[in-house]
């Protein structure tokens, strides 16, 4: 164990971040803290990623401190426990907690869980991780904080429950921690019941640095922290313009202690608090979440005072910046206080949990006249519905489950004055689906978290990965599971209160997907990507400790070179890995057929099996000669473009996850079509267009830019990937009412032109023979109809004429002027009998060749009066043009 400076983070997501790179394992738990709060940022950069890990995640904050419009707010209740809490003074920790199998880490410190507190402001975090099963005293100190909190602290009794649960869970593991004192590392400490400055050892000191954004107006901490530490000398950090502080009471404190001030440069908001002190050749420091105020640090919670949380340690390094200029006491001016009140709301809400029993609110206190309850489904102006009153003198009640069930709930009530009180919106919590992924109730999901990079280099992950999906299909066929076949919402099932449309249902749908999937390969399922926090520089004002790990080895920087942003490249496979991704692809595909009657896999499976199978094609692992991949597309179309019940599911799902689907499947069908045509008689034609009928209604509503993550640029070598202009392409040739679309596309892709002018087929092109090419284009067109096709292809100075009505052939060729007419029955084609170009070798030919002056044989008079066209007329289209 080890105490280090720790220069690499930058806010909690860093430690989430590590946790995933490192491979830690699963997470367990995830519980984030703080005074303000921002729940729509928590759900961009912290709630996915948590979730995703696997944790079951908790956010606590002031219950009258929120910086969010509850509109915003889209995952709260239905993938993580929002738990407000309230005291006579302000609820201000900052803490961040990660618990696995074995591993632990816990950050506490300034940072409120806002874009600020965990972006942009210099903050200050006493980080520890422990390895391994390894104790700290930290962990056990904030095991007995969590304990202890909710008998001090007003909080919803689900919310209580939830932070005794962790509690004990830190209980059993770092009972054996060893009891600490400043030698052995950080302690916490806390003033639930004893002020902070009270639990500091006594002075004198030799020099006191001390630094925080707010000094209380009256001076009073400053002055009772100078009598504690009773130091020789005094620096005072502040930022001229952005700290709070009133000059003169500042010196008044200061004025016996040899104080000078210094004035740190304002590029950034320095929100880190500490107190520093040097007593002989040793410094220690608190750092933490406490300002320079009274409320702060001089009194307990149970007193009135704030709820706050602090570090006590050594630390070698000074945490006051060096920079900055340093003025003498009495040259110190301005009064900068911001008038701050932590006086608690008039009515709080604590908290409304859902279940089997009904809706169940809870507040912090009884008041004297009735509280009316009123949901709404996202918060919005105009969207409450009254469900109720807690009666007058109650903290807790409960209510039916409404006809019209929201995912917010506020409180309003009559204040002694006869105004009206109304308390901030809080979000409705299900336990079932704020479970921990693979907890009992949680749903189906799979076991393990995956990466796409580790399917396709680790066997053993690709081998786990084919089981847990046999597994996952297995759970979720018939359940309510996302894109299951009983699926009408994600929200659906007992006692969940969620909207049921718009915005809100595609995040409660993701939300329940990333926990099915997990994080990973849901933004892979469904080309999402997360909010991409802005890393500002990184802060000196850190200190660290490890437990169960060298610290030199947990802290070496990773200077490999990174993979520039930007454009979306294939994953590398190894060439000796590339036979084992073909198999497991094969096997991937194959897991999404289910056996019937059971339907088709569930919609997110089946769009993350379609991605890492296009992925696989753009890394290039099927070899030039193996075609063996087309199979494995056409499985795919197959269980993209479902029928039936399963078809049913997918129209249910939210219109986000329809719109990808569709775009997934324009790109799987763009790459098959590759190098075949939907109008040919080869293997890859046929599988082509058997696919191309079943999804083709499906392409033409699709968007490319939905998959634009599937258009993967080509940097491999064999690789095979659909560029936006072909997904373009086959879009709007599926959008084409055209019955003849198809054959128009195969002809231009071949450089010919096609022209239908009042029943005739002119075709023009650079080919020697026209034979062959009259047939191949009379056999395509006539497909597509049960009608007679008359076709003449032309180059130069030659042209053939056919007239095709199944079995009877005439073709009439050009400069010879010679009828021919031919019997062609199944399974041959005009095609197949003419594509060597060679007319006296063709079979099946009805009687001796006719001259033009003779006039039309039978079968070309029988067509012609099919098709309405006198023979006179056609000869003269023929040779109007001289030929």
């Amino acid at each position: 164990m080890s105490v280090a400076q720790h220069t690499r983070f930058a806010s909690p997501v860093t430690l989430l971040h590590e946790w995933d790179e490192q491979g830690d394992g699963a997470l367990h738990e995830a519980l984030f803290m703080g005074f303000t709060v921002d729940l729509p940022f928590l759900e961009k950069v912290a709630i996915p990623l948590a979730r995703g890990l696997g944790a079951r995640t908790a956010v606590i904050s002031d219950a009258a401190q929120s910086l969010h419009d509850p509109v915003d707010v889209r995952m709260a209740g239905r993938s993580y426990l929002h738990g407000p809490a309230t005291c006579r003074g302000a609820f201000h920790p900052k803490v961040a907690l990660l618990i696995g199998e074995e591993a632990c880490r816990v950050a506490v410190g300034s940072g409120n869980p806002t874009l600020s507190g965990w972006g942009a402001n210099d903050e200050l975090w006493t980080v520890v991780e422990t390895e391994h099963g390894a104790s700290h005293p930290v962990l056990a100190d904030l095991a007995d904080w969590l304990d202890e909190l909710p008998a001090v602290v007003h909080l919803a009794p689900w919310s209580a429950a939830h932070l005794r649960e962790i509690a004990a869970l830190l209980t059993e593991r770092h009972i054996n921690a060893p009891s600490g004192d400043s030698d052995a590392g950080p302690r916490l400490l806390h003033n639930l019941h004893r002020g902070l400055l009270d639990q500091l050892p006594p002075g004198p000191v030799d020099e006191l640095h001390a630094y925080a954004p707010f000094v209380d107006a009256t001076g009073d901490a400053l002055r009772k922290l100078v009598d504690r530490l009773a130091p020789r000398r005094t620096i005072l950090g502040l930022q001229p313009r952005w700290s709070s502080y009133d000059a003169e009471t500042v010196k008044g404190a200061l004025k016996d202690s040899s104080a000078e001030i210094r004035l740190l440069d304002e590029t950034r908001m320095r929100h880190g608090k500490f107190i520093q002190w040097q007593q002989g050749d040793r410094r220690y420091a608190l750092t933490g979440s406490p300002n320079l105020t009274w409320p702060a640090l001089c009194t307990s919670t149970r007193e009135g005072g704030n709820c706050e949380l602090a570090v006590f340690a050594t630390e070698p390094s000074p945490l006051l910046p060096d920079e900055g200029r340093v003025t003498p006491l009495g040259s110190l001016t301005g009064r900068t206080i911001r008038p701050f009140t932590a006086t608690a709301p008039t009515l709080v809400l604590l908290g409304a949990k859902v279940d089997s029993g009904g809706l169940h609110v809870s507040l912090d206190q009884g008041r004297p006249t009735p509280v009316l309850i009123s949901t709404s489904p996202d918060g919005s102006p105009g969207s409450w519905t009254e469900i109720g009153s807690v009666p007058a003198g109650r903290r807790a009640w409960s209510f039916p489950l409404p006809e019209m069930p929201g995912a917010a709930v506020r409180a309003t009530c009559v204040r002694p004055d006869g105004g009206t009180a109304e308390s901030a919106v809080v979000f409705v919590y299900s336990p079932v689906h704020c479970a921990r992924r693979g907890d009992a109730g949680s749903g189906p999901s799979l076991k393990y978290d995956y990466t796409a990079q580790a399917l396709f280099a680790d066997e053993r992950a690709a081998r786990r990965f084919e089981a847990d999906l046999l597994r996952l299909r297995e759970l979720i066929a018939g359940s309510s599971a996302p894109g299951g076949s009983a699926a009408t919402s994600t929200t659906s099932g007992p006692g969940v209160v969620s909207a049921v449309s718009g915005v809100d249902r595609w995040d409660a749908y993701l939300a329940d997907c990333r926990r099915m999937l997990g994080d990973r390969l849901t933004d892979l399922a469904f080309g999402t990507s997360q909010f991409d926090l802005p890393h500002a520089p990184t802060s000196p004002w850190v200190v660290s400790a490890v437990a169960g790990a060298e610290a030199d080895e947990a802290y070496e920087d990773d200077t490999e070179d990174e993979e520039p942003a930007g454009e979306d490249l294939a994953p590398y496979v190894a060439p000796e890995q590339r036979v084992s991704c073909r198999n497991w692809a094969r096997r991937w595909v194959g897991t999404l057929a289910a056996p019937k009657p059971q339907p088709v896999s569930g919609l997110p499976m089946r769009l993350l099996v379609a991605n890492l199978y296009v992925q696989l094609l753009a890394a290039g692992v099927w070899d030039e000669d193996d075609d063996s991949w087309r199979a494995g597309l056409g499985d795919l179309l197959t269980a993209l473009t479902p029928e039936g019940e399963a078809a049913a599911a997918d129209e249910q799902a939210p219109p986000e996850s329809r719109r990808r689907l569709e775009a997934v499947t324009a790109v799987v069908m763009t790459l098959l079509s590759q190098d075949a045509v939907f109008t040919g008689g080869g293997e890859h034609d046929v599988r082509a267009a058997h696919a191309w009928r079943r999804s083709k209604a499906v392409i033409a509503r699709a968007e490319p830019d939905r998959a634009q993550d599937l258009m993967i640029a080509p940097r491999q070598a064999l690789a095979r990937v659909a560029s936006w202009s072909e997904v373009e392409r086959l879009i709007g040739l599926a959008q084409e009412a055209d019955p003849y679309a198809e054959v128009i596309a195969e002809l231009s892709a071949a450089g010919w032109s096609a022209v239908y002018d009042d029943g005739l087929w002119e075709i023009e092109g650079s080919f020697g023979n026209p034979v062959p090419v009259a047939a191949r284009v009379a056999d395509r067109l006539g497909r597509h109809t049960s009608d007679a096709v008359l076709v003449r292809a032309r180059s130069r100075d030659r042209w053939t004429f056919v007239a095709w009505a199944k079995p009877r052939l005439v073709l009439l060729n050009s400069p010879a002027r010679v009828w021919r007419t031919y019997e062609i029955r199944p399974p041959a084609t005009p095609e197949s009998r003419f594509g060597g170009g060679d007319l006296s070798a063709v079979p099946g030919r009805v009687g001796a060749p006719a001259p033009l002056r003779t006039g039309p044989p039978e079968a070309l008079r029988t067509i012609l009066s099919e098709v309405g066209i006198p023979y006179p007329e056609l000869v003269r289209r023929l040779f109007s043009d001289g030929g």
